[in-house]
């Protein structure tokens, strides 16, 4: 398996122990300006940003695992643990927008059947609100930055960067909308103002959910066991045929997975001649580097058999 750039383990535990630090205070500005200002959109922006500190915290401990070389306790490696986090990490998300909805539903609920909703406080608003989108912007930068700079491999560091834009967008179109609600007064949606940070976190979790949905339903697929894409399989069968051209090896089959940031492929062969171990050592490494050259980090496996594992 090719080795990521010098250094790599290094700057992407250094980005998420930032990434810990800076979640960890925006959260706590989140539930402090709730608490000013009874806004729950405020109170969902402190939530998401608390979940992103414990995820990066359980990132870098998981970040130290998927790097380890294979061995007996995991034959196949420590990949499935990015995996299982990114999983995990959705339905933590999933769930708290889920708390939120069903909070800002009932307010909206309770308000039309008579009962007097809190009006929320602006005061602390605006410089809540800005100051999250510099934090929000300057950690995803940082996240992304540090994903470039090892190797453009880490799901951890990727995942943390999204969280980081999507956390930022949460506070702007909060601090926004909130801020904006009193021009409604004289407006025909004037009925909306008592509720209008109820209806903005319905807003904002419609507008967040696709994100965890779609990470989560990757992160389940790579967990099963899927195959990747065909597009990119036919491609890597491509480049192997063309590798084995010559050299008197029919490539009867090939399987690529994705797990974690390594892919997975298996070349299943049928040599025309006897061949013995260091043979078939060279030939899976050969195959193994021309892969990495499309793949980025691979771990690969040879397979010599006379028929097609798979008939369709």
């Amino acid at each position: 398996m090719p080795q990521a750039p010098p250094g790599a383990r290094q700057t992407e535990r250094r980005s998420l122990q930032i990434g810990v630090a800076a979640s960890l205070l925006m959260a706590a500005m989140g539930i402090s300006v709730y608490a000013l200002s009874g806004s729950e959109a405020l109170l969902l922006d402190g939530l998401y940003s608390g979940m992103m500190a414990a995820s990066s915290f359980i990132a870098a401990r998981i970040g130290a695992n998927v790097v380890r070389p294979p061995d007996r306790a995991y034959p196949y490696g420590y990949d499935g643990q990015e995996a299982l986090y990114v999983l995990f990490r959705s339905l933590v998300l999933l769930g708290i927008l889920s708390v939120a909805v069903v909070t800002a539903g009932t307010t909206i609920v309770n308000h039309l059947a008579g009962q007097v909703v809190a009006a929320v406080q602006l005061r602390p608003v605006a410089g809540y609100a800005g100051l999250m989108v510099v934090l929000c912007l300057a950690l995803a930068w940082r996240h992304q930055h540090d994903w470039q700079r090892s190797g453009r491999c880490s799901e951890l560091l990727r995942t943390e960067a999204r969280a980081a834009c999507i956390d930022g967008l949460i506070s702007a179109v909060a601090g926004a909308a909130l801020l904006g609600a009193p021009l409604l007064a004289s407006t025909p949606l004037q009925p909306l103002v008592p509720v209008a940070d109820s209806v903005l976190v319905l807003l904002l979790a419609l507008a967040v959910v696709p994100e965890p949905l779609q990470q989560f339903w990757r992160a389940l697929r790579q967990a099963a066991g899927a195959a990747c894409d065909p597009a990119l399989i036919a491609r890597t069968r491509t480049a192997v045929q063309e590798l084995l051209s010559g050299m008197s090896t029919w490539l009867l089959d090939l399987t690529v997975m994705k797990v974690g940031r390594t892919t997975f492929v298996v070349a299943y062969l049928n040599p025309a001649m006897p061949v013995d171990g260091p043979w078939l050592d060279r030939l899976r490494e050969r195959i193994d580097a021309r892969c990495a050259e499309l793949l980025g980090p691979v771990r690969t496996e040879v397979i010599l058999t006379g028929q097609a594992p798979f008939t369709a």
